[in-house]
């Protein structure tokens, strides 16, 4: 079973990957969080395989997440899930440790092939 925690700040886009990701088999949405630092607090404790995270939310942005994850050790997959076309933080986001990163129009095939590839690359 595939545990993925969805971090995003837009409420909608986590309940639609809620509802989405849910109902694909083998794969379980284990938590969910709104900003940043609830984002670093969840995978200290959910220890999820792979995180959707959003480059652009409240309190730390996914960079800072991802910078805070290399520290502690946190070995989740990251996918980064974003609105931005700026190449620059997507690069810094792959830098910073994210495995790959999907646009936020990016189709529901695409973000369940991104998860089951991230588990088994972070693997």
């Amino acid at each position: 079973m595939i545990r993925v925690l969805i971090a995003d700040d837009h409420k909608v886009v986590r309940q639609g990957l809620r509802f989405l990701l849910s109902s694909e088999p083998g794969i379980e949405v284990a938590g969910e969080a709104a900003d940043g630092a609830a984002a670093l607090e969840a995978i200290r404790d959910l220890r999820p395989d792979v995180v959707l995270l959003d480059l652009f939310m409240p309190r730390l942005d996914g960079l800072a997440v991802l910078d805070a994850m290399r520290e502690a050790e946190l070995t989740a997959a990251v996918l980064v899930l974003t609105s931005s076309a700026d190449d620059q933080h997507l690069v810094q986001a792959i830098k910073a440790g994210a495995l790959s990163y999907l646009p936020k129009t990016a189709g529901v095939d695409q973000v369940v092939e991104a998860v089951r590839a991230a588990a088994v690359l972070g693997r």
